[in-house]
């Protein structure tokens, strides 16, 4: 059985890895609010999983992870990419609680270079920072 503090390193490693397929080149502010806005899942354990892990392995969910035609199933960071480091700086301070949420309630977002998704609708919308915009679609967390 592992420790907490090792669970707590692979939830780092794990969420890390997201932040940097999804929001890399993005702002450090965009990074920050891609790894709230799983962590709002995490704290609000639905069908989208309990824990960081379940979170963001959960089918369709974050295509970077999961999607069979993505490409970034197979694109790594290398230890010595300034992009890497900055994303997981940026999960370390949310984790840490060690900057502000950007986007409240967020449980989901997308690029603007995919066609909005059905439920993207204005009612439900956030934020945008950058190329992504964040939504709340459980709406039992009111914005």
């Amino acid at each position: 059985m592992i420790t907490k503090i090792e669970q707590a390193w692979i939830d780092t490693v794990f969420l890390a890895l997201v932040v940097w397929r999804e929001a890399r080149g993005e702002s450090v502010e965009c990074q920050t609010a891609v790894a709230y806005s799983i962590m709002n899942r995490v704290e609000r354990p639905s069908w989208w999983g309990k824990d960081v892990q379940s979170v963001i392995t959960k089918k369709w969910q974050y295509s970077s992870m999961t999607a069979p035609q993505d490409p970034q199933l197979s694109t790594w960071p290398k230890s010595e990419s300034l992009s890497w480091q900055e994303c997981f700086r940026a999960t370390v301070n949310v984790l840490n609680e060690d900057v502000k949420n950007p986007v409240p309630h967020a449980d989901s977002y997308f690029d603007i270079s995919i066609p909005n998704p059905v439920w993207a609708t204005d009612d439900k919308f956030v934020k945008q920072i950058g190329r992504i915009k964040f939504y709340n679609i459980d709406m039992d967390v009111e914005v």
